[in-house]
């Protein structure tokens, strides 16, 4: 019985895949139109006669194709014919109001029974057109798309032949221009061959003929009792006016756009170089400065794209390895009765009530207050900090007590006039501008270019790509690139930035190291600061005897975790906070106004 379930389920998976591989491949079908050949014959009576070999390329099994021609305002589509090359057929016309659908199935036997499959295929189709040609006072015209919007793919090249009844006086003008790859009479044939048309736009042949070419009386064309030649033409220089003056306005935002691209470079060679200063030192073994941790991070922190002046979670987290450094806080044991947080290896910190706290500065008192909010029996649990952090409201509370803390830092130490003895912000401040202005330029020159088929739309297009991309890395640059030391700031980060370098150099503290277990403790504290933590507690762990680490309250707390756990519910606590937060009959056609057109495709 097992095996006969197995084999039904095998049997049953097979022909699962076999669907899904039929369903897949059905799927997986494309084509394509390399060509098509149109000739229209202009009439004496004003009708005109039109032939259309359309050339496709089939990729996978269809079933046949479909050509619209839209109608309007009386037009009249009439002796309709269909034949095809490469494959048998059948038609029927679809009357769908003003359009007008020739459908045509396509085969691949006599019969009738099978669809085409992966061959080429060509589809002629002939139709007389009725009350098309325009005849006004002076002139016929015939505007006519010979390409529609209307196409599902693009037309690979358009071989177009418009038969009149003689080409002496006859005016001709293509639209848009920059489709048309070649065009000239032979004889009374005026030939047009274009480029590759995309699929959503069009081409348009627009002609003033002399009416003595036709009938004194077109019955089967559209009488207008108006004049137009002067009208057609004064339409058509205005639309190639409007190319040319879209051209030289594309060729001169591409030439401004790339100018542009220069100017954070300007902005660095005027506001950005850094000013020379004496102190040539290659490293630091004593802390530089006698600052606050926070400060120091303030200004020398880690990151790409670290603010100076402004503190970040780094410096927060050497507040709190301060505070226990200093005994504000001291490590306390897991005490027995204490239930509901932590397991053997928890971590409690606690404030020392023999510390007089009106020594301490208010962004310290931020973090201390902060701490005891989470006060329990006079001990404070690291676990039930990282717990509670994940809930949102307590989250937001954090975030408010972190951005207070960076304010009284900044107003304490940092204020603008402060600043500027450390750091100019005035380059950088030029690049936000430059950088934020070239996104907006580069957004709005981007979108109407890509859209615009017009072949010099690609220069501003190009230029745009460029101009976006250099304003995203100048937004993104840190503000040290374009912003400026001042003589005492370039001294300052120089030498915290060559004290990060001995402190992560673990050669350079084996021949140099610290005299006590209180340097280091220090050295750890302002290595949190920088981003280099883990650097100075493995070096601790290498030449400090373990007796002394374990008199530590500081190596302790970072060995077992402290410091860790810290981190991660700190960081949970910002995440979680921010988490959530044309013309018709009676007048002249303007451009693209083309009787016809439409389009087709295949199913």
């Amino acid at each position: 019985m097992d095996k006969k379930k197995h084999i039904v389920l095998i049997v049953t998976l097979s022909i699962l895949i076999l669907a899904c591989s039929g369903f897949s491949f059905a799927e997986d079908r494309s084509y394509s139109i390399p060509s098509l050949n149109m000739d229209l014959y202009l009439q004496n009576d004003g009708s005109i006669h039109v032939k259309e070999t359309i050339h496709y390329s089939f990729s996978g099994t269809y079933n046949g194709v479909y050509r619209d021609l839209p109608l309007r305002n009386g037009q009249i589509l009439q002796n309709v014919k269909v034949s095809t090359q490469g494959a048998y057929s059948s038609q029927e016309i679809i009357d769908q109001g003003t359009n007008k659908q020739i459908k045509i199935y396509l085969y691949s036997d006599e019969a009738k029974t099978s669809p085409i499959s992966n061959k080429d295929v060509d589809v002629t189709i002939e139709y007389d057109l009725l009350q098309v040609l325009r005849f006004y006072n002076d002139v016929a015209e015939l505007q006519y798309k010979l390409v529609g919007e209307g196409w599902a793919v693009p037309i690979g090249q358009l071989n177009a032949k418009i038969h009149v009844p003689s080409s002496e006086g006859v005016k001709y003008w293509i639209n848009p221009p920059y489709y048309s790859k070649n065009s000239g009479w032979q004889g009374n044939t005026l030939e047009i061959t274009s480029e590759t048309i995309p699929s959503g736009d069009y081409l348009e042949v627009r002609m003033a003929i002399p009416k003595s070419q036709f009938s004194n009386n077109p019955t089967n064309g559209t009488i207008i009792n108006q004049d137009a030649l002067g009208q057609i033409e004064q339409i058509q220089n205005n639309y190639q006016n409007q190319l040319n003056f879209k051209s030289t306005l594309y060729s001169i935002l591409s030439i401004l756009m790339i100018l542009a691209i220069f100017v954070p470079v300007i902005i660095y060679f005027r506001y950005g170089r850094e000013p020379k200063i004496d102190y040539q030192a290659e490293y630091e073994r004593d802390i530089p400065t006698d600052d606050p941790p926070a400060l120091v991070n303030a200004i020398c922190g880690p990151g790409f794209s670290k603010k100076i002046g402004e503190p970040d979670m780094d410096g927060f987290k050497a507040t709190i390895m301060d505070l226990i450094d200093r005994k504000y806080l001291l490590m306390e044991k897991e005490p027995a009765s204490m239930e509901g947080y932590g397991v053997d290896d928890s971590m409690f910190l606690k404030v020392n009530p023999g510390k007089d706290k009106s020594s301490l500065k208010g962004f310290e008192l931020d973090i201390l207050n902060f701490l005891e909010e989470f006060e329990e029996d006079g001990l404070i649990s690291l676990d039930q900090i990282s717990a509670e952090l994940s809930d949102r409201e307590t989250a937001k509370a954090f975030r408010e007590t972190y951005n207070n803390w960076k304010a009284d830092i900044k107003d304490r130490f940092l204020s603008d006039d402060q600043l500027k003895k450390i750091f100019l912000k005035k380059g950088d401040n030029y690049l936000k501008i430059f950088a934020v202005a070239g996104i907006i330029v580069a957004v709005v020159v981007f979108f109407f270019a890509i859209t615009d088929p017009l072949p010099a739309a690609g220069y501003p297009l190009l230029a745009s790509i460029i101009l976006g991309i250099v304003s995203i890395i100048s937004l993104l640059l840190p503000e040290k690139i374009a912003g400026q030391w001042t003589t005492y700031g370039e001294e300052y980060d120089a030498k915290w930035h060559n004290f990060k370098k001995y402190i992560k150099d673990f050669s350079l503290i084996k021949e140099y190291p610290p005299e006590s277990v209180t340097i280091w403790n220090k050295y750890l504290v302002y290595a949190t600061a920088l981003g280099a933590a883990d650097a100075v507690r493995k070096a601790m762990e290498l030449y400090v005897p373990s007796d002394q680490l374990e008199g530590s309250d500081i190596y302790m707390f970072h060995y077992y975790g402290g410091y860790a756990l810290l981190s991660s519910s700190l960081d949970t606590g910002i995440a979680t906070a921010s988490s959530g937060s044309g013309g018709d009959f009676g007048g002249i056609g303007d451009i693209g106004g083309g009787d016809l057109g439409g389009g087709g495709g295949a199913f």
